[in-house]
């Protein structure tokens, strides 16, 4: 399943000339306008850009953009990572994090808040694969004692506005996390589904495993993508979107099987484990906000899904993204939301 992959669609358009890039019941009664509201919340954090302040480049990478059907992806050869990095994915990236705190009804799990004195401060907290920043923004403010750090291959967090406890690293942790061992307190790690194949995983939870002090906790938040449906129409695509994860060595359904990556893999023990359906528009706000950040998803892999689906006409494209989407909504499709924190052995 490893193995490079070349990540040029054939036949799309690339011009001369990416990131992140996911049973309790939840809450369908959350207010429309408390989602709404932050909207202008992330055009603020995503417009706050130019040289930084505390910014470092431990392991600087090259990083090529490549603008395909007028998106802009990344060009890291080494990454299976296929969404863009453009401002239209930052503003969804940040609408993600919004729905999902509503979702899940926390930033940091409760028994981390218990295991680990965030308060009084003194933690080293850092979140791997951070994307604009939105949760390191939020939790960076909220325990001003604590040193935070965001780690991702292509900088998208805001590059002058930012809290003073809160620093950058580019690096691909693909090539492994730029730190020495036993340095952080606390770890966190989120959807990072489509963006390391199957045969990674093992090594990334390695390294955050390394760099994790003894005693220290990992918080990992995860969506298993296959979805749940019962319309044919819809299980045709969901199931076409899962081979297609798959050809490019992606575990659609990786967030399932988390808690045996991290505890039989990982060697770690799970202190708090967490499940949330996820409504693909019904079920009220949040159902409605998922069904967006989903087909936010679909639109920034098109010129892959496109390959993968045999379709070269955009109108045949958006027609049947379409049906696919009301298919979803009548059949009350889900998707599975997965969140584990799990601490690393003492004398480790």
């Amino acid at each position: 399943m490893g193995g490079n992959i070349s990540r040029d669609p054939p036949n799309a358009h690339v011009h001369p000339h990416h990131h992140h890039h996911h049973h309790h019941r939840h809450n369908s009664s959350s207010s429309p306008t408390s989602i709404k509201a932050r909207k202008s919340k992330s055009s603020t954090l995503r417009n706050s850009k130019s040289n930084s302040v505390n910014e470092e480049k431990k392991a600087p990478i090259k990083s090529d953009k490549r603008i395909i059907y007028g998106r802009t992806y990344h060009a890291i050869e080494s990454s299976s990572y296929m969404l863009p990095k453009d401002d239209k994915e930052i503003d969804r990236l940040h609408e993600e994090h919004f729905v999902t705190k509503e979702l899940l009804g926390f930033n940091i799990m409760v028994e981390a808040l218990k295991s680990l004195d965030f308060q009084n401060g003194g933690l080293e907290v850092l979140d791997v694969c951070c994307g604009p920043a939105t949760w390191l923004c939020e939790t960076s403010l909220e325990y001003p004692n604590c040193r935070f750090t965001g780690i991702d291959m292509c900088s998208l967090w805001p590059q002058v506005i930012r809290p003073v406890n809160l620093t950058f690293t580019e690096a691909n942790v693909l090539q492994g996390i730029p730190y020495p061992d036993k340095t952080f307190d606390f770890i966190q790690m989120r959807f990072v589904v489509l963006a390391f194949r199957t045969n990674e995983w093992p090594f990334i939870i390695s390294e955050i495993k390394r760099v994790l002090k003894d005693g220290g906790c990992f918080q990992c938040v995860e969506l298993d993508m296959r979805i749940i449906t019962t319309d044919p129409i819809a299980r045709t695509y969901t199931e076409a979107f899962e081979s297609f994860c798959a050809s490019y060595g992606l575990d659609a359904s990786a967030g399932a099987k988390l808690d045996l990556m991290l505890t039989e893999g990982g060697g770690m023990k799970i202190l708090q484990s967490e499940y949330r359906e996820v409504p693909l528009g019904w079920g009220g706000p949040i159902g409605d906000a998922y069904i967006q950040l989903f087909q936010g998803t679909l639109d920034g892999l098109s010129p892959w899904l496109k390959q993968s689906l045999g379709i070269t006409d955009h109108e045949n494209y958006d027609m049947l993204m379409n049906r696919t989407r009301q298919a979803l909504i009548q059949s009350r499709s889900f998707m599975g939301l997965y969140a584990f924190l799990v601490q690393k052995p003492m004398n480790d």
